[in-house]
């Protein structure tokens, strides 16, 4: 049964109070993608990048360097690309199982639908065909009718996992088998598959130089490999400073790929082995949740991000550090006295961590579109199942409360409770964990997210539709804006996610849209 505490429901009549006082700095600069991933020229030269998280296709001049977002959210979400010689550019939406299709003139319009797992995508020489690869979702490569009047055509299956791959001047497609390690040459029409090459750790993707060679980022080795097609001799061209996604020539045959863990785009001279950076890295790449630890009245901040693992940030000196922690694309962090809790919202787990040694205590899997995750001072481990509306004991998948909407954010409210940001209800509520009673807290809230408790027992609440942060006061019944217009809410997807984080001295905010850190210090 859902009560509503009276003293706290005045909030929904108090007007709003003057924002409090506090200093506002950006404590991290931002970069200008959210994990990058394919690139393809088009016909003028201009480099076109692709990202899942960030959903969008941004395009770079390669003259100034400046990007600027080409295909916006949500449309533009983007694993791989392609260009058509007439301009035509297809795309493929990997979560939302999508492919896009868009003359130079015209409007977007979906090839393929509810195929989760949409990935390698590219044309054939002239332009006539275009054929697009299933991954990590599925296993499986189709010829997709341009017009859309044709239902996809199946060629094969089970292959491999063929990523991001190209069509050669043969007719043949040419891609990496991701799982098996090997570079594969394909006939659309007969399905017939041949191993060119094998050997490799992680074959992420396979373009072609057109001069009888297939160049291959081994994510696996961070090694740019050169590929014979005619006899498979392998040689390794560079060694890159992290891991690698994807791939694109220009028509000079200049050679970019893509770092989607440091959010860069480096240019390999493949003659010289010569690297250049040509979009530097960020300090992150595509920020989600927070938590903070002070010792000796110094903070240390623990970030979710999202490629980049999970970071410690030095909010004294802005320094950012890795963490010896093995975890695949973080979206939301917690920390107790003795460990740290991470979510990977995308693939559906939870991990534990030893917050002394960072080594991993223990993973449970198998939650949908989990959101926050809290260990509890009694050890017990809580988790917010977006999805389905469940609040969900993570060891072993017991339902603690149901019927929430859109549950995300989690915060410790003691006596055994939690508080829970309902994103879809506009609310923030509590939940007693012994008997499931839901009493509602805030209601008229736009899109909240993050959640964070102060000192003093207030709820710090980041309301990405506001684009604010909104403090609660649960003594007074009284809510007051401490932070508006934010650079917040790019989209909603896969680990975007707007979290706070709150110490003795400051709260901390990430900005999706900028991929940047903020720090809010009240004024003495």
């Amino acid at each position: 049964m859902r009560k509503i505490r009276f003293a706290l429901a005045a909030l929904v009549t108090v007007a709003f109070l003057q924002a409090a006082d506090y200093d506002v700095k950006r404590l991290l600069p931002g970069s200008p993608f959210h994990g990058v991933h394919g690139l393809r020229f088009d016909k003028d030269d201009n480099l076109y990048a692709a990202s899942v998280i960030g959903q969008s296709i941004y395009k770079i001049d390669p003259a100034t360097k400046k990007v600027t977002t080409f295909i916006p959210p949500p449309q533009g979400m983007a694993d791989d690309l392609a260009f058509a010689p007439d301009g035509t550019l297809a795309w493929t939406s990997i979560e939302d199982g999508i492919l896009h299709i868009k003359s130079p003139n015209g409007p977007v319009r979906n090839l393929m639908e509810h195929q989760r797992g949409v990935n390698g995508v590219s044309f054939s020489r002239d332009g006539k065909r275009l054929f697009v690869s299933l991954v990590f979702y599925g296993d499986a490569l189709y010829e997709v009718d341009r017009a859309g009047i044709k239902p996809p055509r199946l060629i094969l299956k089970d292959m491999g996992g063929l990523n991001g791959f190209e069509v050669g001047d043969d007719g043949m497609i040419y891609g990496p088998l991701w799982f098996k390690g090997k570079i594969a040459r394909i006939n659309p029409d007969t399905a017939k598959l041949d191993i060119i090459a094998q050997g490799f750790k992680t074959p992420a993707a396979v373009k072609l130089d057109f001069k009888g060679y297939a160049y291959t980022p081994d994510t696996g080795t961070r090694e740019l490999i050169r590929v014979d097609l005619k006899t498979g001799q392998k040689k390794v061209i560079a060694k890159l400073r992290s891991d690698l996604d994807n791939l694109a020539f220009n028509s000079k045959g200049k050679l970019f790929l893509s770092l989607s863990h440091l959010n860069a785009i480096d240019e390999v001279d493949v003659t010289t082995g010569q690297i250049k950076q040509f979009i530097p890295a960020g300090k992150l790449t595509s920020t989600a949740g927070l938590a903070v630890s002070t010792s000796a009245g110094h903070d240390t901040l623990y970030v979710a991000d999202v490629f980049g693992g999970v970071r410690k940030v030095n909010p004294d000196t802005a320094a950012v550090a890795d963490t010896p922690v093995e975890m695949f694309q973080p979206s939301h962090i917690s920390l107790s006295a003795k460990h740290i809790t991470v979510v990977g919202q995308v693939n559906g787990f939870v991990q534990q961590f030893d917050r002394a040694t960072l080594k991993k205590i223990s993973e449970w899997n198998g939650f949908k579109s989990p959101g926050d995750a809290l260990e509890l001072p009694n050890g017990d481990i809580v988790v917010a199942e977006t999805a389905t509306g469940n609040l969900v004991r993570v060891t072993d998948h017991k339902i603690i409360a149901s019927g929430l909407s859109a549950p995300t954010g989690l915060a410790d409210a003691g006596n055994n409770a939690v508080y829970v940001s309902e994103t879809r209800a506009g609310q923030v509520t509590r939940i007693d964990l012994k008997t499931a009673e839901k009493s509602l807290i805030a209601p008229r809230l736009s899109s909240p997210e993050g959640l964070a408790v102060t000192q003093d027992g207030a709820i710090l609440v980041v309301e990405v539709g506001a684009k604010r942060v909104t403090r609660l006061d649960l003594k007074t019944a009284t809510r007051s804006v401490i932070a508006a217009n934010l650079p917040i809410g790019l989209s909603t997807g896969p680990s975007l996610y707007r979290g706070i984080a709150a110490s003795p001295s400051a709260i901390y905010i990430n900005s999706d849209i900028e991929n940047s850190i903020y720090k809010l210090t009240p004024r003495k």
